[in-house]
Formats: structure tokens, sequence, C-alpha cells
């Protein structure tokens, strides 16, 4: 009580107009304003029916018909603005005569009547004190003490309805949950449920002491988690600073790198000018010489013609034409070096990246990897999709917000592993196993593994499954032998029987037919390969006549021709395969005939030869392509594949004759697919094989195919 006395004031000012309350009025969230201010608040800063409270910012919905005076009074308020008043009254101001009506400066209270009164009405109350007033304790206020006022706070309060104002209300509604006079109870309230004031309200201080205990712990709650935001500010803080910090270093380092390279650059034009001018000067130096002996011959066959005799001149004639012949024969020195410099910028200001940014931690063990359901298998590209997510659980959309990396094991069987950022945050990861067997995965977030990592999964050998076939609009292949497609999608199909070559575009339907049977230039006689020089230009191994024919497809016209029947340097017995080596200067032939493998330059010339003698020594070569610095070669009839490096050193073999995985029967024609695995037409076999570099088997056709496979 001495506090709230102390704090009175306080107490009843309302935080809207700082004064001291008018019909103070609460609303939902226990708070109280005057009832003009709070109603002005409201409506000036209503939104879509609701305003916030101006204490405690909660959103409270407007009265209905914008009637604030239908809103709670707050009768505690009322009670301690009377508490306010008696206090002021002891400091000299007046109080009205609960029973004259008169203002006082010395009021009286009787704490039974609960009523000011006057001096004048004091005396009649003592008149009757041995009689009406007996007991009754009457206090001057000027001395009221602390248990006076804490009394006079919780004096009952008379009735609100009409005609009882005078009424004490000493009785509770239950059914109704009012307070009522005793008048009440015989009109309105008759034959309701009625408990005396005090009991009720006994009863109910049990309920609020209780509910004030939930708040009180709701509000330790509160302001634990008011601290977390403390926290969360402060360290915010500390790692914004420690960020910044960061920046500023990595700033100073690209700084100073920049200024490194700077510095190596200019070392380098300052070296280069000085070598250039050094060799301009020497250069300058020779070219004066040589003007001064230009000079010379000049002034002396002037001279001689001016002024010297005769005999003078037939003398000397002899040595100024042998001077004369070898200054005018004499070259006059190019420049030694070009004055050309210019530096040319590897470096995009607009692209230059120092780093980023996180704003929000990922969850690690809540993020997820997608596809690892697939079928893993052995030269099919596989693909995982990496999604980080919040510790909420939702998938992050920032770019350039996390690190994933992502490791396989054995690393050696895997070729191609490629991880990106797509737009949507996540992340994508590409990657071929080379072989069958058992791989290991293992993703990190950050430089945290990811919990269900490292997985294993089996990579099995791969299916081949038909795709698509080519329109021949009538024109069927008898016997296609070799195929070769080029970088805009056009295939180019040698037909053995059909001595021709057949055009397709890239949606695979014919659109030219090139060549006929013959010996003559653009005629074929049983052509078994083909290969693609460039876009426009393919090399056609023309089998049946000994040669390698150029074509260009565009025009169908023929280009050049090379080779002839023999054995010797650039001569063919029947070729049948013919490829371009992986830098494009060379052209590679698989001379079928004399069981050899014979390289040319682009223009026909003999280079190289090889696979005709040895151990490693070729049966009947038929297929051969070049890859990695390499020549793979499938022999027919020794029903195997053989490596050599690309001066014609043997390397290694694979394959042996037989029908299981890896086995080969009459091997035709190969070909390398983008990841680096050997694709061979067990032709004997009716299928198509599919190896790694290396040799080892790692997939086939699904079924057996129709015919006898030749070409790939």
């Amino acid at each position: 009580m001495e506090s709230l006395l102390k704090n009175l004031k306080e107490h009843v000012t309302c935080s809207i107009c700082l004064d001291t309350y008018t019909k103070p009025k609460t609303i939902a969230c226990l708070h109280t304003f005057c009832c003009e201010c709070l109603e002005r608040h409201a409506l000036t800063r209503q939104k879509q029916g609701f305003f916030r409270c101006p204490e405690c910012q909660a959103q409270i919905r407007i009265p209905e018909g914008n009637r604030f005076d239908d809103l709670p009074s707050s009768f505690l308020h009322n009670s301690l603005l009377s508490l306010l008043a008696v206090r002021r009254s002891g400091e000299g101001n007046e109080i009205s005569c609960s029973i004259c009506k008169k203002k006082s400066a010395e009021p009286n209270y009787c704490f039974d009547c609960e009523k000011f009164m006057c001096p004048d009405c004091v005396k009649a109350h003592e008149v009757f004190r041995d009689t009406l007033f007996e007991g009754h304790k009457v206090t001057p206020v000027r001395q009221f003490q602390a248990t006076d006022y804490e009394a006079l706070l919780k004096r009952q309060s008379f009735c609100s309805e009409k005609y009882h104002e005078k009424e004490v209300t000493k009785f509770f509604c239950v059914g109704c949950e009012s307070c009522v006079c005793q008048v009440c109870i015989n009109t309105d309230h008759k034959n309701h449920e009625v408990v005396p004031l005090e009991k009720a309200a006994d009863n109910e201080k049990a309920n609020i002491i209780d509910r004030a205990g939930l708040v009180k712990e709701k509000k330790e709650v509160c302001r634990d988690a008011i601290r977390e935001f403390e926290r969360a500010e402060f360290e915010l803080e500390a790692k914004i600073t420690t960020a910044k910090r960061k920046v500023s270093q990595e700033t100073e380092q690209m700084i100073e790198k920049l200024r490194e390279l700077a510095r190596g650059a200019i070392t380098t034009l300052e070296k280069a000018r000085l070598s250039r001018i050094e060799k301009l000067n020497s250069g300058k130096a020779s070219l004066v010489c040589f003007e001064k002996q230009l000079d010379q011959a000049f002034e002396f066959s002037i001279n001689l013609v001016e002024r010297s005799s005769s005999s003078d001149i037939m003398q000397n004639k002899k040595n100024v034409e042998e001077r004369v012949e070898d200054l005018i024969k004499t070259t006059m020195p190019a420049l030694p070096v070009s004055s050309f410099v210019e530096f040319e910028s590897t470096c995009e200001p607009e692209s230059l990246n120092l780093g980023f940014t996180k704003f929000s931690e990922t969850d690690v063990q809540g993020s997820t990897v997608e596809g690892l359901d697939q079928n893993f298998q052995a030269g099919v590209e596989a693909e995982l999709m990496i999604c980080p997510k919040t510790s909420e659980g939702e998938i992050r959309n920032t770019l350039h917000r996390d690190r994933v990396e992502v490791h396989i094991d054995p690393a050696d069987q895997v070729r191609s592993l490629v991880t990106s950022e797509n737009k949507d945050g996540g992340f994508q990861v590409k990657f071929v196993a080379k072989e069958p067997g058992n791989i290991n995965i293992e993703v990190r977030i950050n430089g945290q593994k990811f919990s269900k990592g490292p997985l294993s999964y089996q990579v099995k050998a791969r299916e081949f499954n038909i795709v698509g076939k080519l329109d021949f609009h009538g024109e069927v292949p008898q016997r296609p032998s070799g195929i070769a497609v080029n970088s805009k999608g056009v295939i180019a199909l040698a037909e053995y029987e059909g001595h021709c070559i057949l055009v397709f575009d890239d949606m695979g339907e014919l659109v030219k037919r090139i060549g006929c049977q013959g010996n003559k230039e653009e005629q074929f006689q049983n052509p078994a390969g083909v290969t693609f020089v460039n876009d426009d230009e393919i090399l056609v191994a023309d089998g049946s006549n000994h040669r390698i024919q150029k074509l260009n497809l565009q025009t169908g016209n023929f280009v050049k021709r090379f080779g002839k029947y023999g054995c010797g340097d650039g001569e063919f017995k029947n070729p049948v395969s013919v490829c371009i080596t992986s830098d494009g200067k060379l052209i590679v032939v698989a001379d079928h005939g004399n069981s050899r493998i014979q390289v040319f330059t682009m223009d026909g010339e003999p280079v190289l030869k090889f696979g005709d003698i040895g151990p490693e020594r070729l049966d009947s070569p038929v297929g051969c392509v070049c890859y990695d610095d390499k020549v793979i070669v499938t022999d027919w009839e020794g029903d195997c594949v053989k490596a050599f490096d690309s001066k014609g050193k043997f390397l290694y073999t694979f394959g042996e004759k037989g029908n299981g995985d890896g086995q080969l029967r009459n091997p035709f024609h190969l070909c390398i697919d983008k990841y680096g695995h050997p694709l061979v037409c067990d032709a004997g076999n009716g299928r198509i094989q599919q190896f790694t570099l290396e040799g080892t088997f790692t997939g086939k056709t699904r079924t057996e195919c129709n015919r006898y496979v030749e070409a790939l």
C-alpha cells in the first residue's frame, strides 16, 4: 500500500494524454486509458477494424459501432482516482460531503457508513453514536494512515442500476455474473442463484491467483525469449564485426595479390621493353653504318665523275661497279622485333566475386539428397540433387550461400564429377561411373558430413536400349558398314553392298545419296568406313577400290583421293576403317588386307605404319578410332581389341573369343562415347559391348541385335 500511495499519481495517469484518467476504460490486453484518448488513438490508427495498444502493441478489435463508451469501465482506476482525491484533501483540497454535499477542507470519513462528512454532519453523527451509529469509526482525512487508505480503496460499491444508486452491492448473481443489491434480488434477479459478494470474491481470488501464477510462468518464458533475442543480437553484432573484418582482410589480400600481379606484369613489360629496345638499337646502328657506306659510295662516285681525270675514272670504274653492286644487293634488315604491345585483361571487374555472406544457418542433417534410388549404370551419367534446408525444414532458395562437396570412392572409378548450383539454391551433382562395382558417396555441406553418409551403392553393367531409328524413305541399305556423325547431328552412312554414302539430317531423315558402283571419282566399290574431317567433308574407306576418298557433303563433289592396291607405304588392300587423330592433324586407316594400321598427313602422305610385325601383330584389323593419344583397333580374326600409342607402340589387349560378358567374336567397327568408353560392334555375337578405355567390361545391348552388326 505504501508503494501504491507513493506512486499513486502514476497509477492514475493516462499514457496517451499524460494526465489523470477521465472515464477510464480497459481494453482486452488489460491496459487502461481515458475513453476519449482511446477512441481518438484507435480510430486514427486502425487497419481493417483493428488497432494496436499504445502500451504493449497487442492487436485489439474496434468496438462494434465505434461505441467506446461500451468498453468495460475500470473500477479499480476509478477507486484510485477517489483515493487520489482523498490524498489531495489531506493536503488542503476540498471534498464534497456525502450527506449534505457541501465541500469541506476538513472532511472526515466514517468507515462503517462509508461516507465522507463535513464537520457539521460529523456532529450530527456523534449525536446518534450511542444508538444508530454505535461503534462506528470516524477519522479525519488528515489523520489517515496506510491502513485507512487500504480500507477506503476496498470499500463497498453502490449499485449501478437506476433507482438503486444508494444501495450497496452486497451480493453476486451467479447466472448473470453481476454484482447486485438487495433491491435487485427482489426485482430483476428474483429466483436467481445469489451468493454473498464477499464469498464469491473469496472463491474467485484463488482462481485469479492461479491465473496470475500462469502469467508469471509465461513471463519467465517470455523473459527467457527476450534474453535469447538479446544474446542473438549480441552474437549478431559480434559476427557482423567478424564478417566485416574478414571482408576487409580478403579485400586487402586481393588488392595485394592484384598489386603483385601488376608488379609482375610491369616487370615483364619493362624486360620486354629493354630487350626490344636493345635489338632495335643494334639493328638501327647497323643501318646507320650501312647508310654511311651508301653516302661514301655516292660521294666517291660523284667526285670521280666531277673532279677526276678520264684515266682515274677508267681505273676506278671496276671498283665502283663492284661496290655499288654489293651495296644494291644488300638486303635491308627487317625489324628484329615488333613494336606491337597490348595488354589484354582477363579479369572482368563486374564478375569479380569477393565471396558471399550467409545470413542463416543450414541444417545439414535436415537437408536431403535426391536421386539416390536411381539405377546406377557404368558409363551412364548419374544425377543427384542436394537440397540444403534451413533449421525450419524449408529449402534454402538463395544462391551462393552454401558450399557443397561430393566425394566418391574409389575416385579413380568415376569421371566427369561436376557439382553446380541451381537458381533455387539446390546443387546438381553429375558423374559417370567407369565400371560396375561398389561406390561410396560422401556429401559435405559447409564442411559438415551429411549424417546419412557415406552412402554405398552398386553400379551395374550398362544396358543399352533402342531409342530411335533412321528413316530410309524406301532406300533400304543392304549392308550398312560404317557410320559417322558431325557436330550438327548430320549422319553419313557407308552402304557396303549399295556402293554409296547415305546422308541423313539431325532428325534421322534421308536427305542425300552420294556415289554409285565404280572406280572413278565419286564412285565406290564396297565402302566400309566413313569419318568426318569437319562438318562439311568426309573421308571414305573405299574398300575394294583400295583407296581413301575425300568428299564434300554439301555439294556431293569429290575433293581428293590417295592410296592404291598394294602392300607398300601408302598402298592398301581393302581398307575398312578411317579416322582422324585427336589433334586433327593425321589420318589413321585400318589396312585390313595388309594386317596393319597406316598413318597419313591430312594431304595423304604416308607417315607411319604399325601392327604388322611382332607379338602384337594384328590378324585382321577392321575398326580403328583415336582417343586420348591412343589408337584403339578391333582385330576381326583375333577376336580382341588392341591399343597402341600415337607412335604405334603396342600398349595392351582386351577381349577374348567367346560369348560371355567382355568376350568377343569377330569384332567390327567401334567408337568412343563422350565419357571415354569404347563401344564395340561384337558382330559374331550380334551385340554391342561397352568397355572402359583400359578394357574392363561395363555393359552391353539388352537384347541380341536382329542381324550381323558391323557399323557403330
